[in-house]
């Protein structure tokens, strides 16, 4: 568990604050628009960052306190990694338990025998694609089995099979300790997802479970097929998707009430759920 108390930071004109707030163990999804403060409060949880006030407890220890202990204890997946790009793969997974104390060969092994990197074992990392790089960059955040894992945007430049494979894994591995996920595609994490903490403007909006996430918000979600002309004229902050089928526009939108005949009501998705409370936000004004 981590348990935040009077969280500040300051970067330029952008001003994360949190007085409250605890994680518990499963995986958490992080969402919110772009510079809202996801990677900075993944920072602050890492602890590349220092809070300017207030504290972060981990397991009821002070970063500040412990900090060794508890880096020890953490896994990082930036969103930007940048590996040793002449090492072979092998080499580099091997070095990086090395620095961290805790090499150990049959581990590593059943690590890339996991990831499927097996065959990328002696060639550099230079010259591998950007999906295989994620995953080595995965791998290393996992050598010594942190209790802690925060990863920025994982699913960067992986296939359709590496996203489904890495998300699967990841439920499994949250099973008892914690993962945080920032990410913008939010529908992959959907079944995965055992919390949503929704960071906007530097605030802390929410933080619980997906389902009340879903529900807490006064519009619907709809779905059906217009004709275009009808389509023009829907206003398009209440669009969430829409896709052409012949010559007519297969839309899903958000609104208090049923917008026509055509449309009929969806659970919410993670998605619709965050341009829901969105919406809701900008309304309030």
């Amino acid at each position: 568990m981590i348990r935040i108390e009077g969280l500040e930071r300051q970067a330029g004109t952008y001003r994360l604050e949190i007085e409250r707030a605890v994680i518990s163990s499963g995986l958490n999804l992080i969402v919110g628009a772009n510079g809202a403060g996801k990677t900075t409060l993944i920072e602050l949880l890492t602890t590349l960052q220092t809070p300017d006030a207030g504290d972060i407890l981990y397991s009821g220890r002070k970063a500040a306190d412990h900090l060794p202990l508890i880096r020890s204890q953490i896994g990082y997946v930036p969103a930007d990694i940048e590996l040793y790009g002449d090492m072979k793969a092998g080499k580099l997974l091997k070095y990086m338990a090395e620095l961290k104390g805790v090499y150990q060969p049959e581990a590593i092994d059943k690590l890339i025998g996991d990831f499927r990197l097996e065959p990328f074992r002696k060639s550099k990392v230079k010259h591998l694609s950007q999906g295989v790089q994620r995953r080595i960059a995965v791998v290393q955040a996992l050598l010594a089995s942190p209790s802690f894992l925060f990863l920025d945007e994982p699913l960067n430049g992986m296939d359709a099979e590496e996203r489904k494979f890495l998300i699967t894994y990841l439920t499994q591995y949250a099973k008892g300790r914690m993962v945080i996920v920032a990410a913008h595609e939010l529908n992959e994490w959907e079944e995965a997802t055992d919390n949503v903490i929704w960071i906007h403007r530097g605030r802390l909006r929410y933080n619980g479970s997906p389902q009340q996430w879903k529900l807490s918000v006064a519009s619907s979600v709809w779905e059906g097929e217009v004709d275009l002309s009808d389509f023009e004229r829907i206003p398009q902050e209440r669009l969430i998707h829409f896709q052409m089928t012949d010559e007519r526009m297969k839309v899903r939108l958000m609104a208090k009430k049923q917008p026509g005949p055509e449309f009929l009501e969806k659970e919410p998705t993670l998605e619709d759920a965050f341009f829901l409370h969105m919406d809701a936000l900008a309304r309030r004004g």
